[in-house]
């Protein structure tokens, strides 16, 4: 590459356009890349959007002076109440010296507002309201009051305050009359913020490594949900898919932050043959186990019942399994063909033998922490399953049994075997490859005849 005079561009030139063509790349296929995803599969899901809180609308404790509805309701073909609506204020339903009829109305003043009777007064199963105004979206600038829920629904209420920002579920009734429940808190500045303070830290740590690490991930993220996702929506076998994207992943990641060479190719190759470990391991192992399609987890319930049965529920648990693995099987493959290829620079009179062997040194002493790795991460999934056997269980060996936590410990050592076996894998490949042999296309470095060990110096 060389500029309008003729002069060689920098390598920090090289890097940057390899770190635009990547960002490029994850924006194109994320915006041009069709939805796969079958339209029936979407199902009725509701609409979700942005809000602000205005105010909290606090329950009556006497139902029959100042009933609430359990969810506010607007017909969807009226806007929502205008931001000028005040809710009741918390001391106007529980003044005896005031008729129910003298109070003003908990609902919006305008808007093709409804109210349905509630449940009770606070005590009886009210449910804790708020009027929230939206942000953006469709109803922005309008408000709307709706029921207060959490991530856990009704066991533990976030503590709102005016002025908090929120996610706000929107459902639509079969009748047209739209109902809303407010589920969680905006996060996404803070959000934001991190990945800011991520994108700055790998800049000042791995300079354009690190920023064409974070361009690989971005990468990987939109081929994730906009190709593997989609296709196993639409039937296609999770496990081979997974294998293949896995590889897929791999290949362009590597390429990214390595570039391509010999010893980024052996990396993808150890990766690809620990990959292929764990998946064929996994479908044994689970097989042998004989567990349900749901194999313990709730999630996946759910998600046979909104998709009725079109997806391989087991060989998605598999995937996950080899997903799990990916990671730590990135870091070993690329630790080991590194390692083969700083010693070889450093000696090169090491024989491929005498390479695998020192290079397995590390690999070893590597291999430890790497498994403690893998062994945390599942168990930061399952920690609370964790505590709760800890605390209710008294027949241990009866609860390893189950499903629900042999499932565990399968996904963890299937994972570990992988990993184990690309060791070895990744440094045979890698020693075969990087010390090219005399008469290849690839010379080997020269080495003086005195340095080689029982070879005297040519007259």
């Amino acid at each position: 590459m060389s500029d309008p005079d003729g002069k060689t561009a920098t390598g920090a030139d090289r890097q940057m356009v390899v770190f635009g063509l990547a960002l490029v790349a994850a924006f194109l296929l994320a915006v041009f890349l069709p939805d796969l995803v079958p339209a029936e599969a979407h199902g009725d899901v509701a609409t979700v959007a942005h809000a602000r809180v205005v105010s909290i609308v606090q329950p009556s404790p006497n139902p029959s002076e100042a009933p609430f509805a359990s969810a506010q309701l607007f017909a969807s073909a009226q806007p929502l109440a205008s931001a000028s609506t005040s809710p009741v204020p918390s001391d106007a339903a529980t003044n005896p010296g005031e008729s129910p009829a003298a109070a003003p109305s908990s609902q919006p003043a305008t808007g093709g507002v409804q109210a349905a009777p509630g449940p009770g007064g606070a005590g009886s199963g009210q449910p804790l309201q708020a009027v929230v105004q939206f942000i953006d979206g469709p109803y922005a600038g309008q408000e709307g009051q709706g029921i207060i829920q959490g991530p856990s629904g009704a066991l533990e209420l976030p503590d709102y305050r005016p002025g908090d920002e929120v996610v706000v579920e929107i459902d639509t009734a079969p009748d047209g009359t739209t109902s809303m429940i407010l589920i969680d808190r905006w996060r996404l500045p803070l959000l934001e913020m991190l990945l800011g303070a991520f994108a700055v830290t790998a800049a000042a740590v791995a300079g354009w490594r690190g920023l064409r690490a974070i361009a690989s991930l971005a990468l990987t993220l939109v081929l994730t949900l906009r190709l593997f996702v989609p296709l196993v929506i639409r039937g296609w076998d999770p496990v081979a898919l997974a294998i293949v994207f896995g590889i897929l992943v791999t290949t362009l990641s590597f390429m990214l932050t390595q570039g391509i060479n010999r010893t980024t190719l052996a990396a993808i190759a150890g990766t690809s043959l620990g990959l292929g470990v764990t998946g064929i391991l996994a479908v044994v192992v689970t097989g042998a186990a004989h567990f349900t399609p749901a194999q313990g987890s709730d999630q996946v319930i759910y998600l046979a019942q909104l998709t009725n049965g079109s997806i391989d529920l087991s060989g998605l648990l598999l995937a996950a399994v080899i997903f799990g693995g990916l990671g730590v099987l990135n870091d070993v493959a690329m630790t080991q063909a590194a390692t083969v290829e700083e010693l070889h620079l450093a000696n090169p009179a090491l024989t491929p033998w005498q390479l695998f062997g020192r290079t397995m040194n590390v690999g070893v002493s590597h291999l430890a922490a790497t498994i403690n790795t893998l062994v945390f991460a599942y168990l930061g999934t399952a920690l609370p399953l964790v505590v709760l056997i800890v605390l209710q269980v008294s027949n241990m060996a009866a609860t390893v049994s189950e499903e629900g936590v042999a499932v565990e410990i399968i996904r963890t050592l299937v994972g570990a075997i992988g990993v184990l076996a690309a060791v070895p894998l990744t440094t045979a490949i890698a020693c075969r490859w990087v010390v090219v042999p005399a008469g290849s296309a690839g010379p080997a470095p020269e080495v003086p005849a005195a340095e080689v060990p029982g070879e005297q110096p040519a007259p």
